[in-house]
């Protein structure tokens, strides 16, 4: 009788294990909502309620989706004056392959509201819609998705490029929504001191990883003024979510392999010195990098043609080589 028992506990245990690993949502097993297809990309609308205007974001599912099965979900902010079809091209975060805890991930591309200049953007910026709450935003979305798919609800992840990163930023800060995000990452952002949410509290450790060129001219790597309001600069945004996290001492210094960056243009700075449990913070500082989302290839806004911040290149992809690796770690 011992050793059927024993079986059993150990079986027992092994879904514990499961259990605390991953956290299904209420989506899970129902049949896949009517007008979302596997490989495609389908705008979502949530309709305007409580004085918030109406919103819109898209969703793609990869090519072997099945709502019997959890899958991650990574939100990608777009910038200033962005959209979110633009997003989804420059971020490849639709492309096949892209897998977290070894199943592909669904990739969510929400749009912000026109700002005071006419042009859509986040909140934090200083140009962004008075009264507009898109850190509320963010939670309906997160929410409705949870319903619709089977969403594995510790590993949910939030990027974004310029005024979206900043946003990222802010979500964050946010203890509420970040408290639902596993995992963030930070490309090319506009770090207005709006978007830290006060001094930034936070309740947990959190994973940052970021992203920024010193060639930047959009928004400074040493931080200034942009948009009548203040920036701070990449090395305080870094060194201050490392005192956050509880990090010690100077950043780790290493670069990518001579291969990939024989001259050593990307320098890749670490915090994970005695940080605190689940978190760490890594920022790559790119030698004469411009406002651009890292890619060994164009966007398709680029025509074929190299040109300045998004239309320009770089020796690694970020999403693929570094953003989805760094989240795959990370859970909640």
């Amino acid at each position: 009788m011992g050793r059927p028992f024993l079986l059993c506990w150990a079986g027992i245990l092994a879904l514990a294990v499961l259990a605390s690993e991953s956290a299904p949502s209420s989506g899970c097993g129902k049949v896949r909502p009517y007008g979302f297809l596997p490989g495609r990309t389908t705008l979502i609308k949530i309709p305007a309620t409580n004085g918030q205007p109406t919103r819109h974001y898209k969703v793609h599912l990869p090519a072997n989706f099945r709502n019997n099965r959890q899958h991650a979900l990574v939100f990608s902010f777009h910038g200033h004056n962005g959209d979110m079809s633009k997003q989804e091209d420059l971020s490849q975060l639709s492309a096949k392959g892209l897998r977290i805890k070894s199943v592909e991930i669904i990739a969510v591309y929400p749009r912000g509201i026109l700002g005071t200049d006419g042009e859509t953007a986040w909140q934090g910026a200083p140009y962004s819609a008075p009264g507009v709450d898109d850190i509320l935003f963010v939670d309906s979305m997160i929410s409705k998705l949870k319903k619709l798919f089977c969403v594995d609800s510790k590993r949910i992840y939030a990027t974004g490029k310029s005024n979206g990163a900043g946003f990222v930023n802010l979500l964050a800060c946010t203890p509420s929504i970040a408290g639902k995000i596993a995992a963030f990452a930070t490309v090319s952002a506009a770090f207005y001191t709006t978007t830290f949410n006060g001094n930034c509290p936070t309740t947990r450790a959190i994973p940052i990883l970021d992203f920024h060129g010193t060639a930047d001219s959009v928004a400074n790597y040493s931080g200034g003024q942009a948009h009548g309001a203040p920036q701070v600069s990449v090395d305080t945004f870094r060194q201050g979510w490392a005192s956050r996290n509880g990090c010690q001492g100077k950043p780790t210094i290493s670069y990518l392999s001579s291969a990939i960056d024989p001259q050593q243009t990307v320098e890749i700075q670490t915090w994970n010195t005695n940080c605190k449990t689940g978190s760490i913070v890594i920022g790559y500082k790119i030698i004469d990098g411009q406002h651009a989302w890292p890619r060994t290839t164009l966007p398709a806004k680029c025509h074929g043609n190299v040109g300045i911040s998004d239309c320009s290149l770089t020796v690694f992809n970020a999403t693929v080589n570094v953003i989805i690796p760094f989240f795959n770690k990370y859970a909640l």
